[in-house]
């Protein structure tokens, strides 16, 4: 080795951010696709499978609307009171959205409403409504994830978002909470999925827990519940569990 050269500075990868943003836009994410996917296939004849595309529909379009309650709630005016005005283009954004819930939201009704021939064209209309609000919400989400985290990031530690993050669940009731989770543990990566299950069971009662592991159990193909069981190490002793 040259005595006079100097090795070059090793660089360490730096952690990532807390994102506030990611685990529940994937789940909506997740959700937002299922939903096109069944309103665009169900057959509009079929009482039964009718019913629950419509269902399913109405319960993504009131989780939206809990989102942006939330979002609202607790991280616009975070980023308001770092900087005036930074949630102004989401705030707008909100607004459209809900407008188009309560679009969307009559159109299910006169799906319902009609039979035949006109029932069927009353469906297509909810799927191209539906489709254009999905995409609507994927620019917002990617503008939300880049924009306002860099936002949040330059302003605040991962220790102050934490503590909006815990208040802002603590606020979700628990129905919701589980239907949540239902869209949102299969959507997640196995890093992002073992490291939030690790999280709660630190901070949640143990028959509680048992209780998000019944729901992950439900959700999860065979491969990530194994994974699952293998990190959180954790015997498979759940009712149903094979």
């Amino acid at each position: 080795m040259n005595p006079g050269h100097q090795p070059a500075a090793v660089q360490t990868p730096m952690a990532p951010r807390l994102d506030l943003y990611a685990p529940i836009h994937k789940a909506l994410r997740a959700w937002m696709f299922d939903t096109v996917v069944a309103v665009g296939r169900v057959d509009g004849s079929d009482e039964p499978a009718l019913v629950r595309a419509l269902a399913q529909t109405e319960a993504l379009l009131q989780i939206s609307l809990s989102h942006i309650a939330h979002e609202n709630d607790f991280l616009h005016p975070l980023l308001d009171g770092d900087m005036p005005g930074s949630a102004r283009e989401a705030d707008v954004a909100h607004q459209g959205h809900l407008r188009h819930v309560a679009r969307m939201r009559q159109q299910v009704q006169r799906v319902r409403l009609q039979q035949g021939a006109a029932r069927f064209a009353e469906l297509g209309t909810l799927y191209r409504e539906l489709g254009l609000f999905v995409a609507d919400n994927l620019t917002h989400m990617h503008w939300e994830e880049t924009m306002h985290n860099e936002a949040l990031w330059a302003r605040h530690s991962d220790a102050e978002l934490a503590a909006v993050h815990d208040a802002l669940v603590q606020s979700i009731p628990p129905q919701e909470m589980a239907e949540v989770l239902r869209h949102m543990l299969p959507a997640l990566s196995p890093l992002e999925r073992h490291g939030m299950l690790t999280e709660m069971r630190a901070q949640m009662p143990a028959g509680a827990f048992d209780g998000v592991l019944q729901l992950a159990h439900e959700v999860l193909d065979v491969h990530a519940w194994a994974e699952l069981l293998r990190v959180l190490q954790v015997q498979p002793s759940l009712p149903h569990a094979h």
